[in-house]
């Protein structure tokens, strides 16, 4: 984004509704959240997980980042996992999934960022900032779960829920550009150098439902093991890598 564009952003978000912390007692689903009275769920097996790690250079460019080309359905529910590490405290620029191409308001259908000072989601094109400084230099695993239903998201630090956050109802559409270290500005492209992700991402995947706590929380354990109805995870076959972004070796299982 340019620099006009991106000060307008930051203003913008603050007027959101901010997730509040949460020291409750987690339940073992969702559906005490959620006020479903359905709650048998098809169980998913758990095996050994694809490992994968990229390293994104500690430089700010346009040119470093992965598209994932595995075609994205209709999204409902749905999960993202990752082990990311930062080696900046400017801003940088996760996971953009966007749309609609050539348009003025950049429509992304979902973000995850982190600048200085936390974490920021995008669903549906609005802005939710959570309270969670993470360090540099320092290796966190975060999912994010969300339903289109409620626009209801849950985030985890660690295996641990750390926010509930409201964004906007509505399903997330497929057929878009899935694209990670970058900010689609237009539909695959138009990025800003300023907020690229430099550092570390390992084990980034997404489920096309909301994944259990409990199987965030195991999967924070043991990194070796996640449920094998993923819908991709970043093996070679399933991504294009651009500029100086490198695979390198995951740690052994």
């Amino acid at each position: 984004m340019k620099l006009t564009l991106t000060l307008t952003l930051i203003v913008f978000v603050t007027v959101f509704d901010v997730g509040s912390s949460t020291t409750e007692s987690l339940p073992e689903t969702y559906y005490e959240f959620e006020g479903r009275e359905d709650t048998g769920r098809a169980t998913h097996a758990t095996g050994a997980c694809p490992q994968t790690s990229y390293f994104f250079p500690n430089i700010q460019t346009t040119t470093n980042y992965i598209r994932v080309t595995k075609p994205i359905p209709d999204l409902h529910e749905f999960t993202v996992c990752g082990i990311f590490k930062r080696f900046t405290n400017g801003v940088d620029w996760w996971v953009s999934y966007a749309t609609m191409p050539g348009t003025t308001n950049n429509h992304n259908e979902f973000m995850i960022r982190h600048d200085s000072n936390q974490m920021e989601i995008a669903m549906n094109m609005k802005w939710v900032r959570e309270d969670l400084k993470l360090s540099a230099n320092k290796e966190y695993h975060i999912c994010v779960t969300s339903f289109s239903s409620t626009g209801t998201s849950y985030v985890f630090l660690d295996g641990d829920l750390r926010e509930i956050v409201h964004t906007k109802s509505g399903t997330i559409n497929g057929s878009g550009t899935f694209i990670l270290g970058q900010d689609q500005d237009v539909i695959g492209g138009k990025f800003d150098a300023n907020q690229s992700f430099q550092g570390t991402m390992r084990n980034f995947m997404l489920w096309r439902r909301a994944l259990e706590p409990k199987e965030i929380m195991k999967m924070y354990q043991d990194q070796c093991l996640c449920p094998q109805d993923y819908l991709f995870t970043l093996e070679r076959k399933n991504i294009e890598i651009s500029g100086g972004v490198a695979a390198v070796w995951p740690p052994k299982c």
